[in-house]
This record gives C-alpha cells, sequence and structure tokens, in this order.
C-alpha cells in the first residue's frame, strides 16, 4: 500500500476518493438554499465501521444542519449509491481545529467500493424545511473538508475537497466615516461604503448617492459608486473652512436608505495630542480565522478606514513561515501618517495558566513565545514555549512588548498581573461586553487604561458584524490620543493608557481627572475634579463617573424619558467560560390598550430582532454574551395595564404604574443577567459638557473613569487617572 504522504494529489484522488460540491457557484452570503457535498470513494472504497467527515471551520456561522425534523429549517440527509448503511450526527467539535464543525457520517451494514457516492443534503427541501442559510461573512475559498476513515481505524485520510466563494449580497445600509479631529484648511478625509444586511462591504454596489458635506470643502454632491471601488470610496483632500462640529451625511434615495458619519471637530489650532482610531485584535485563516493576513490589514486600511490595527493569531498554530508573513504583512501595510500595522500574537494559554494574552511589538519583530506547539508539526525551538503567563513574563523582560489581557474563548486569568508589561486590558469584543473583567482588574488594585477590540474572526477587523454563530455583539475599536499616526506615537499613548474603548461607534471623549488626561497618576491633596467632554454618534443617555467599582455621579441626575414609550431591555452572561451566550427569544403581551408601535433596541445582527408585533403582542429573537438588547413600545394603555414578559431565562408581569418612579430591575442569575423595564430615555443631545468635584480626598489610590452610554446603546469606557493623596 502506497502511504499518503508520497501520494501525489492525483494518487489520493485515486486510491482514498475526493469530494465535490452541487452547486459548484458563488455563494451569497446569508442566503437560503441547497447544497449536496458528494464523496466519490477511491481504490480502497470504505470498509464496514468505516467514516467520512465533512468538516469546516468553526468561526463559520453557517447553519447547523439537523437531521431529525425533515420540515424545520437547515435539514439535511445523507445517502449512498453502494449497498451499505449511513447515519449521520452533527457536532461542534469533532475534528481537528479549526475544522471542527464536523458531519460525521458512518458507514455500516456493508461496504462501499470504489465509484460509490455519499451525498450530503444541506438544506434538504423534500418534506418541507426552507433549507441551510449560509454563512454571513465573505470568504474566498470556504472549503467542506472531506476526510476519510477507509478502514474502521479512526485514522482519517483528507482529501480533495471543494471550494467555493462566498461574496456580499444586495446592499442594506450605507456607512460613513471620517477622522475626529481636524483644523480648518488642513487636509482631512471621507468614506461612504455600502454594506449589506450582515455588514459585508457591497463589491457590485453601483448606488448613485446624494451627500450632504454639512459644510465641509471637497466632497461631491453626488457620487455613482463604480465597479472598482467595490462598494466603498474614501474621499480625500476633504477641508474644514473653520472651526465647528461637521457631520457629513449620505443617502441612496433609489434603495431608500441613508447615514451619518461620526462628528469630525474642527480645533482652531492643531492639538498636542489627537485621537486616532484602531483595533488591536483580530486572526486571519493563518490560525482560526478567514482570508489572509495580507487581506486582513487590507481590510482594516481600505474597508473600515482604520488609524492602526494588530493582527493576533493564537500561538500554537503559528508555525514558522505563518509568523514571518504575520511580521512581514504588518511591516508592508505600516505606512506612518496613514496607517499603523503592529507586530504582533496572541499568547493562548488555558485560563488555569494565565489565559489569554495579546502581545505587540513596537518595531518589526519580536519572539514568539507560545504557550504550547500543540497543533505545529514542527517542534524544533518547543524549548522557547512559556506554558505559564509567569513564564511569559519572565520571557519578555527586557523586551519592549506590551501585552493586553482579554476575554475571548479563554478568559484571561487576572491572579497574575505584571505592571511593565499589562498597561491596558480589553473590554469588549466580538464574544462579548466584559465589563466585570475591567472591574476585577480595578478590585485587584490594577493600575490599567482600557481598550476594546473585535477579536475578528471573520476577516473584517475595525468593522466586525457578529453574524450568527458563538459571537455576541458588534466588535470593538479603540481611540487613542496621540501626537501623530505612527507606531512609535500610538505605542506610547497605549503604554501611557491615554485611550478608551467603544463598542464599535467612534464617540469621541475628552477628560481630564485634577486636570489631568486619561490614563495619568495624579498625587494631590485636594478632592479632584472630573471634566469631561462627549460628542456622541446619537443622543448620548447618561455619563457615569466611576470611583473603583463605585458609581459616584450620574449625569444626568434625572434622566428624561417619554412617559408614553417603554423600554424593556435584557442583558448579562452565562458565565465567564467559553458557553457564555444567553438566548433570550421570547414575547411581552399588553393586557389593555394597544401597543401602537415596537421597534428594537441594541439588538447586533440580522439573525436577530423583532419577529412579530401587533396590537398586543411583540416576539423577538435575541442572544446576549454581556451586552444589552431590548425593544421600545410605544403604548396607548392605562397605568394600571400589565405587560407579561416571557424567555426561558425570566418570565415577569408587570404593571406600568410600576415604572412611573423609575426602572424596575429584575435578576436573571448568571453574569449581570437582567432584566429592566423603564420608561425610554430620550436622551441629553449629543453633545455634553459637564463637570464633577468630589467631596473628599480618600486616602490610597483611587481610579476616576467614565462610562458614556447613548440612547442607540452605544458605549465607551474611558481609562482612569489614578488618584492618589499626598
Amino acid at each position: 500500500m502506497i502511504e499518503k504522504h508520497d501520494m501525489t494529489e492525483e494518487q489520493i484522488r485515486e486510491y482514498y476518493g475526493w469530494a465535490e460540491i452541487d452547486p459548484d457557484r458563488a455563494v451569497v452570503a446569508g442566503e437560503t438554499g441547497t447544497w449536496r457535498v458528494i464523496y466519490h470513494a477511491g481504490k480502497y472504497g470504505i470498509d464496514d465501521g468505516g467514516v467520512i467527515k465533512i468538516a469546516w471551520r468553526d468561526v463559520s456561522d453557517w447553519q447547523h444542519p439537523q437531521f431529525d425534523d425533515p420540515a424545520a429549517p437547515a435539514y439535511a440527509s445523507v445517502s449512498t449509491t453502494g449497498p451499505a448503511t449511513l447515519k449521520a450526527v452533527f457536532d461542534r467539535q469533532r475534528y481537528i481545529r479549526p475544522w471542527r464543525y464536523c458531519v460525521t457520517i458512518d458507514v455500516f451494514d456493508d461496504s462501499l467500493s470504489e465509484g460509490d457516492t455519499i451525498t450530503l443534503v444541506l438544506g434538504d427541501t423534500s418534506a418541507g424545511s426552507a433549507g441551510s442559510r449560509t454563512q454571513t461573512f465573505c470568504q474566498d475559498a470556504f472549503e467542506f473538508r472531506a476526510a476519510v476513515d477507509w478502514c474502521g481505524t479512526w485514522v482519517y485520510t483528507e482529501v480533495p475537497s471543494p471550494k467555493v466563494s462566498i461574496v456580499s449580497g444586495a446592499p442594506h445600509r450605507l456607512v460613513v466615516l471620517g477622522p475626529s479631529e481636524t483644523t480648518p484648511g488642513e487636509a482631512a478625509w471621507i468614506g461612504i461604503k455600502a454594506e449589506d444586511a450582515w455588514g459585508n462591504p457591497c463589491a457590485k454596489y453601483a448606488g448613485k448617492i446624494k451627500i450632504d458635506a454639512d459644510g465641509l470643502v471637497g466632497l461631491p454632491e453626488t457620487h455613482a459608486f463604480e465597479p472598482n471601488q467595490r462598494g466603498a470610496m474614501r474621499f480625500e483632500g476633504v477641508r474644514a473652512p473653520k472651526p465647528g462640529i461637521y457631520r457629513v451625511r449620505a443617502w441612496d434615495e433609489a434603495l431608500g436608505f441613508g447615514a451619518e458619519g461620526n462628528p469630525l471637530i474642527s480645533r482652531e489650532t492643531r492639538p498636542d495630542r489627537r485621537p486616532f482610531w484602531g483595533d488591536l485584535h483580530g486572526q486571519s485563516e493563518e490560525t482560526v480565522g478567514t482570508n489572509s493576513v495580507a487581506s486582513y490589514f487590507r481590510f482594516a486600511r481600505e474597508k473600515a478606514w482604520l488609524d492602526f490595527a494588530g493582527h493576533q493569531g493564537n500561538d500554537f498554530q503559528i508555525t514558522k513561515s505563518v509568523w514571518h508573513e504575520i511580521k512581514h504583512r504588518a511591516n508592508t501595510q505600516n505606512a506612518p501618517g496613514k496607517f499603523v500595522a503592529f507586530v504582533g500574537w496572541e499568547w493562548s494559554g488555558n485560563t488555569p495558566v494565565g489565559g489569554d494574552r495579546n502581545v505587540y511589538y513596537p518595531g518589526d519583530d519580536g519572539p514568539l513565545h507560545r504557550s504550547s506547539h500543540v497543533l505545529i508539526e514542527d517542534k524544533s525551538d518547543v524549548t522557547t514555549d512559556c506554558q505559564h503567563v509567569a513564564d511569559l513574563y519572565r520571557g519578555l523582560k527586557g523586551v519592549d512588548a506590551l501585552l493586553i489581557p482579554h476575554v475571548g474563548g479563554r478568559y484571561a486569568n487576572l491572579t497574575w498581573h505584571d505592571p511593565n508589561l499589562e498597561a491596558v486590558i480589553e473590554v469588549l469584543s466580538e464574544w462579548g461586553e466584559f465589563e466585570w473583567f475591567l472591574k476585577e482588574a480595578l478590585e485587584k488594585g490594577y493600575r490599567v487604561g482600557f481598550t476594546c477590540g473585535s477579536d475578528d474572526h471573520k476577516g473584517r477587523p475595525g468593522a466586525a458584524h457578529p453574524g450568527s454563530g458563538a459571537f455576541g455583539v458588534y466588535g470593538g475599536i479603540t481611540c487613542v490620543y496621540a501626537k501623530e499616526l505612527t507606531r512609535e506615537s500610538v505605542w506610547e499613548a497605549l503604554k501611557a493608557r491615554r485611550c478608551y474603548g467603544t463598542n464599535g461607534q467612534r464617540v469621541l471623549v475628552e477628560m481630564t481627572v485634577g486636570g489631568q488626561p486619561m490614563g495619568s497618576d495624579l498625587t494631590t491633596q485636594t478632592p479632584p475634579e472630573i471634566a469631561i467632554e462627549v460628542w456622541g454618534t446619537a443622543p448620548i443617555e447618561k455619563v457615569d463617573i466611576f470611583r473603583g467599582t463605585d458609581i459616584i455621579y450620574t449625569h444626568p441626575q434625572t434622566i428624561p424619558r417619554q412617559q408614553n414609550r417603554v423600554r424593556i431591555a435584557w442583558s448579562g452572561q452565562r458565565i465567564r467560560a467559553r458557553n457564555r451566550l444567553v438566548r433570550w427569544d421570547g414575547a411581552v403581551k399588553l393586557d389593555k390598550g394597544r401597543i401602537a408601535e415596537a421597534i428594537g433596541f441594541a439588538f447586533d445582527s440580522a439573525s436577530e430582532g423583532i419577529q412579530s408585533a401587533d396590537d398586543h403582542s411583540v416576539t423577538w429573537t435575541s442572544v446576549t454574551t454581556g451586552d444589552t438588547d431590548g425593544i421600545i413600545l410605544t403604548l396607548d394603555a392605562p397605568s394600571d395595564a400589565t405587560l407579561d414578559f416571557e424567555t426561558p431565562v425570566v418570565s415577569h408581569s408587570l404593571r406600568l404604574s410600576e415604572i412611573a418612579t423609575g426602572p424596575v430591575v429584575i435578576d436573571a442569575g448568571g453574569i449581570d443577567m437582567q432584566v429592566v423595564f423603564e420608561h425610554a430615555p430620550v436622551g441629553i443631545g449629543r453633545e455634553v459638557a459637564l463637570t464633577y468635584r468630589e467631596n473628599e480626598l480618600l486616602t490610597g489610590c483611587h481610579p476616576y473613569w467614565a462610562r458614556i452610554t447613548q440612547i442607540d446603546g452605544g458605549k465607551a469606557w474611558v481609562s482612569p487617572v489614578y488618584v492618589e493623596r499626598q
């Protein structure tokens, strides 16, 4: 018998078989249909007791197949032209990472011979199923990887397998982005793009848009997108004629949608430091993500219009060649004054030995200390591994490096902390919103700043929609106040904690405590004054000022609300670990009066939202992973009317009169899981300035920080100033 490692691809096809897909065409992201993956047996055939695996990357959110209900969505079936019997199951972890989503097909009661086929039908509609919904994000080459245990020995041989491209769908929204600061006459830019319902830039968008420049000079009044622009256009040479706040608007009249950009503040003179936006966290297909690392950085720069980005592959998948490619692409893409790309990787130790830490370097290179070589065949450099985070601290001693603990699949264990390396921690990513993580660090007395990132696995850093899989929220971004857009300057800002994170929106925030900027250390003899300015992307609901983990002031002290509108919002996560997602699919019913209108609040994905609504009831689908989702009801109902709220997590009946004096909060267990019933906030404007002075100066060191919340669910977490009594 010829061993597989000695075979050409044609010989593998001949002896072990091969697989194909029907229809073999480009797949539109998120479409629903039927696909057949057909395995052709080779000369070895498949013995009674053999197995076929059809696997795909576990980052994919292709709808999970089910084999039990022929009338339900995503029904799948298997059949063979041979005499054997088949049994198929789908499991989330049945093959080798990252190919863990897997249909396993057992062959029994007889064998299969050369030329026999096994057909897996994804989205079998023969008994009433609507079909299978495809992956919601674009991919150059999505693969159904087929592997055969032809001899029933649990030894699998991968065979030539089908690949299809996944492309963007129809335009669903416009997005307008730009820098946050400029000066009169200085050249700036504005980016406008079209996205489909799942957040993919629409490569074939050919719409004609109108542009309201809000007084900026250099933007056309209209723009017709051309094929080579692939749905995204960055307009250069845009200028503010005078100081002020500018918000560009664009709309497509033919398709009936539009968007407003983030605030662009024109200052009279250029400040010493200015805000730059970035996403420091994501992966590509070289490890567990999608598309190449080169594509990853191009998207950050050309589609998300970030100022800086990092790439953080799981270390136990980074071979020597992959590490070379990551460094090469980061260094190639780095362009001072235009775009900053950092070299880095993710130390991916299990939580008991330290948990996930992202590692960054300020220059072109740095040491790679993996947590293990578990998925790397070449063990020649295994002695450089750091199996515990304490080993990593020692391995990086004397090296100019930055570590960012974060919550991903694994969460970082904050039992260990190196203040010289860990200047900031990550509060939010696509995995969820983790304010508990921030507070745990502060409770332990660590002096850290706050960042947000995406941990994007879908090839969309800086514009990371969650899709319909394990990710729960839109990816975050980080704002740094740096002197210029260079590696050195952004690095200095991160190390100085002069940064803050948001849940994806470019909310501009300035904060000083005792006259010192965010991230500072302040020694004083007088109670500090906290000054905050916010320029929102939507009306501001409130600004919370914290001392440590306690809210000491909320602005405004009385939140203005609409008495005929009720917001019901649910939030939280099950556990700290990987399977933290909470499913809140449910309904609310009104027993008197009527529901005049129902709109969604802070839903993150096209897979979530209101499913039905009438005068007396609303239903929805929703998941949370620490974040908040909800609905806002406009009611024509008496105060003694009752709302009956029902979800698998918690059910509660509430009389409308109960929220007349303030929100009603229902605890739901888990980590920060709760439901809040309240009259809907109306916001206090998109520009807010406030000051607050502490009444006393406590002994010890106290972090003063802020959380900004918009009425659309947008949030920002501003790094503390650490105040110590002299």
